[in-house]
């Protein structure tokens, strides 16, 4: 039994290594991508990625939490067209859906913030080897 034990330790040693490696990546990753497209396309690309459980627990979901009835104006067009692709009885979960979208965005955001202030900005020449690895992607000036 003892060998065995001694089997797992190793395992899990390297397992805490393997995760400590997949995060510096990540980290490298954002940075790579923070210094070569904009920001919000970044933290649209990462926000997609994530489960929404990461950013906003499930339980706060608006089928599986209390509703509140809230006020909303908004342009009459804008309220037409979600009229007409949320259906009969669905504009609340669209515009429920909407804004836990905006939410998880306006948090990656407040993450990448820290990341940045924490790591400073990605230097030019990772800007450059990004916007290499991704050519397709159309940058706008911030």
């Amino acid at each position: 039994m003892s060998a065995t034990r001694g089997q797992d330790r190793p395992d899990a040693a390297r397992h805490g290594h393997d995760r400590a490696e997949i995060l510096s990546a990540l980290e490298e990753t954002l940075r790579r991508a923070l210094a070569s497209v904009r920001r919000d396309q970044v933290v649209k690309t990462v926000v997609a990625a994530l489960p929404v459980e990461v950013l906003i627990d499930e339980r706060a979901r608006l089928h599986e939490s209390k509703v509140r009835k809230v006020s909303v104006s908004m342009p009459e067009e804008l309220a037409e067209a979600v009229r007409s692709r949320a259906g009969a009885g669905g504009f609340s979960r669209y515009v429920s859906d909407a804004v836990e979208r905006e939410i998880r965005h306006d948090r990656l955001g407040e993450l990448l913030d820290e990341l940045e202030a924490e790591y400073g900005s990605v230097p030019p020449e990772v800007r450059e080897q990004t916007r290499r690895l991704w050519p397709n992607y159309e940058e706008d000036e911030e």
